[in-house]
């Protein structure tokens, strides 16, 4: 389980302990398909590629060069096989496939982690990411994924003990190679309802209390075509400012606000109850800062790209262009090509095939001004 995963800290002081240094994979010696089925299927599991961390653990990019280094290994008669075998259980190169086998992943381990103590109410991600637009790479992540979680109860165990618990379910058997969860800022956000509820109250009091409330369609103005982080992110900045941390911390707040605008606006995947959906999004329509927040840009984005006022991003006209050309490549740049996408998953991909990966701004530069006036 990680502490970037788990997000423990909520108003309290209690800590994850855990270890992010990558676990080294054991090497086969392949020489029949089935001992590169057998090495492969290890790829499947996230203490393999642990990227989270490599900031604190810098050895662990060279513990994942050695853990992909079966790809060196394998030995001629076997790469177009392997190309096959990646192609069956990850549906590439038919981004629409993949994407959409991506996405099954997620809803099937939402579903798998549910337990007696929790269960899925509803989960969705943001519309146009890749596996939105059906341009992801096998292996992508999610972004901006959410889980709202109905709490049975869990005796003397701490909501957060059981929230940390059902993300750790989702951490150690969500296929890797399909849906990655291990990279920065990609893991779901998981809140029940009662914690959605609660923030959503303090919020609203905090809004209300600077008066930002008064100026309701000016900040739901914002939400329409905006796309600049800071200026979009107006009313956030505002609220900020006024927050003594009395009712919610900074970070706290801020963190909230991407989860929230991502039930509003992304796209839901995934409802198990109807009724409770119905008054999530009850609760949301009248929450006043759940109405006029807008760190995401979430609903700008979707309707400036959907109305192709905005175009896609350039790496996924180059994914198009591979998707059609793939099967008409030489077997040894088949190969090649797979082997990144394989090392991908961690962002270890070579920069041979940059172009495929590589994004037309630095998103997270743009998004690091907003964060910083929130905090």
């Amino acid at each position: 389980m990680k502490v970037d995963c788990i997000n423990y800290g909520f108003e309290r002081k209690r800590k994850v302990n855990f270890n992010g240094i990558t676990q080294k994979m054991p090497q086969y010696s392949i020489r029949t398909i089935k001992d590169l089925t057998d090495q492969y299927e290890l790829c499947r599991y996230a203490k393999f590629y642990e990227a989270l961390d490599d900031k604190i653990f810098p050895q662990n990019k060279q513990i994942r060069q050695e853990n992909f280094s079966f790809l060196e290994r394998i030995p001629d008669y076997l790469k177009l096989k392997f190309v096959w075998l990646y192609r069956w259980v990850t549906n590439f190169p038919n981004l629409t496939k993949a994407s959409e086998k991506i996405e099954q992943e997620f809803i099937k381990q939402i579903k798998n982690a549910d337990n007696s103590m929790v269960k899925a109410v509803i989960a969705g991600y943001d519309p146009v990411c890749s596996v939105g637009l059906r341009k992801a790479f096998p292996g992508s992540d999610l972004d901006k994924a959410y889980i709202i979680l109905d709490n049975f109860g869990g005796g003397n165990m701490p909501e957060q003990e059981i929230i940390a618990r059902y993300k750790g379910v989702l951490w150690h058997n969500t296929d890797q190679r399909i849906l990655s969860l291990n990279n920065e800022n990609t893991f779901p956000e998981v809140y029940t309802i009662d914690q959605t509820f609660d923030i959503l109250d303090r919020l609203d009091r905090l809004t209300r209390k600077a008066g930002l409330d008064k100026n309701m369609d000016y900040f739901l103005g914002k939400r329409e075509f905006d796309i600049n982080p800071v200026s979009a992110g107006e009313f956030n900045i505002k609220l900020a400012r006024t927050n003594d941390g009395s009712e919610i911390s900074k970070v706290n707040a801020k963190n909230f606000a991407y989860f929230i605008e991502s039930v509003r606006d992304g796209k839901l995947v995934y409802n198990a109850d109807d009724n409770l959906y119905k008054i999530i999004t009850r609760r949301i329509s009248e929450s006043p800062f759940a109405q006029m927040s807008n760190v995401t840009q979430m609903g700008a984005h979707t309707r400036l790209i959907t109305s192709h006022m905005k175009p896609i991003k350039t790496k996924f006209k180059y994914r198009e262009f591979l998707s059609m050309m793939f099967g008409t490549l030489p077997e040894e740049q088949q190969f090649e090509i797979v082997k990144d996408l394989v090392r991908s998953v961690s962002k270890d991909q070579s920069q041979r095939y940059s172009i495929l990966f590589k994004n037309d701004d630095d998103i997270g530069k743009r998004f690091d001004r907003l964060n910083v006036l929130l905090v």
